[in-house]
């Protein structure tokens, strides 16, 4: 059925690249884990002409009613397609017009088209793979030279935003206003409560009541993690090495492109660096990198609008950003105790994406090993930093 679907939309998005006369190899891909809004596909358009061979990514969303009714809007790509078709083109005319060297703007995936009929979304890019681009292991953490160039595209990334609102904030604030996807808390509420069971069963008994006095007003604190801050950005809304590809230029450095432009909304900067830190790293990286992560950021950040001619200390300070982190950093728990049951389920447990998926199926049946290793080691570094307490 899937494949039907797929061959059915490729016509006309293929059409639109001159591609008329070929043959489809579709292959199912399995996430194991990774991924529970879609089921992923890669797709090789072998023409019957002289024409390159095409190597497509597509992505065709979950059917279940039971995990869209965790949004008040049911769509899903509505927010990538928002991205790709005109987000995308703002960011690279901004760096066209400061001339941005071609080494210093923003990596991005290649976007063909979508098919926005509800129950049966579908949005079709670029099959990076191809180009011997990889998908981190999410069940490793993060090494400094991954980090290094994740965060350096982040930076990028909220640079632009920052440029957008600047030189159209009309404009800008309209895009802010229609990337405001509310969630549906009392659809979430089972899949919340599941998250404080589970954290509460698997924390040291001696930091249980720590953790538990701390999550007694959790759903509050969920809201806060993506609330807008003094400079909104566009944020990516859940920046985890799962939903960014990697890989290795001959000189040895790492190259990220961030993929996955589903949850984009405006919020403070800090939220993605926040999610990439708690739901990416455990906690003998942190130990060694975690302020040097902080600084790179920052650093990055300063020269990205720099070379988009902005004055850092006008748009976003060092001052500004480290009182924001301040603020923000007491929900980096908030975010691992919500995301870390799913980002760190073993492959063999994770729910099929199917109609029947929903985010409930995360339970303590679920939770693995390294969830238990990564979410004590978050609550020990709170402990440690005084915020738990």
């Amino acid at each position: 059925m899937a494949h039907d679907k797929i061959t059915k939309a490729l016509k006309n998005i293929l059409n639109n690249v001159n591609y008329t006369n070929y043959n489809l190899k579709i292959e199912e891909i399995s996430t194991g884990g990774a991924n529970y809004t879609s089921n992923l596909f890669k797709v090789e358009v072998v023409p019957e002409d002289d024409k390159p061979t095409l190597h497509l990514f597509v992505k065709v969303a979950c059917p279940s009613v039971k995990l869209r009714s965790t949004l008040d809007e049911w769509k899903i790509y509505t927010t990538e397609q928002l991205f790709y078709t005109r987000l995308l083109k703002t960011y690279k005319a901004l760096e066209n017009e400061h001339r941005v060297p071609s080494e210093e703007r923003l990596h991005s995936c290649k976007y063909y088209g979508s098919s926005l009929v509800v129950l049966e979304e579908m949005i079709v890019l670029e099959d990076l793979t191809a180009s011997n681009w990889l998908a981190y292991d999410r069940l490793k953490s993060i090494d400094w030279p991954y980090a290094k160039a994740a965060i350096s595209q982040l930076a990028k990334f909220h640079a632009l935003s920052f440029a957008y609102g600047e030189s159209n904030p009309d404009e800008f604030n309209r895009v802010l206003d229609e990337l405001k996807t509310q969630m549906n808390h009392e659809s979430l509420a089972t899949f919340v409560e599941n998250a404080k069971s589970v954290a509460l069963q698997k924390v040291k008994s001696e930091r249980k009541n720590l953790l538990k006095e701390y999550l007694k007003d959790f759903e509050a604190k969920i809201k806060k993690v993506n609330e807008p801050s003094s400079h909104n950005a566009i944020t990516h809304g859940v920046f985890r090495p799962s939903n960014l590809m990697h890989k290795t230029k001959e000189d040895g450095s790492m190259e990220v492109i961030i993929v996955d432009m589903q949850t984009l909304q405006g919020a403070s900067p800090v939220a993605d660096l926040l999610y990439f830190i708690f739901t990416g790293s455990d906690k003998e990286f942190r130990a060694e990198y975690y302020d040097k992560l902080i600084d790179h950021y920052y650093s990055e950040l300063e020269a990205a609008m720099k070379r988009l001619h902005m004055d850092p200390e006008k748009i976003y300070s060092r001052a500004v950003f480290d009182q924001e982190f301040k603020e923000k950093l007491p929900l980096g728990l908030t975010i691992a105790v919500f995301a870390l049951p799913v980002v760190t389920v073993s492959p063999d447990k994770a729910p099929k994406v199917d109609e029947d998926m929903e985010l409930s199926a995360f339970s303590a049946e679920t939770a693995s090993d390294l969830y238990v290793e990564r979410l004590n080691g978050v609550v020990d570094d709170f402990v440690k930093w005084g915020l738990l307490k």
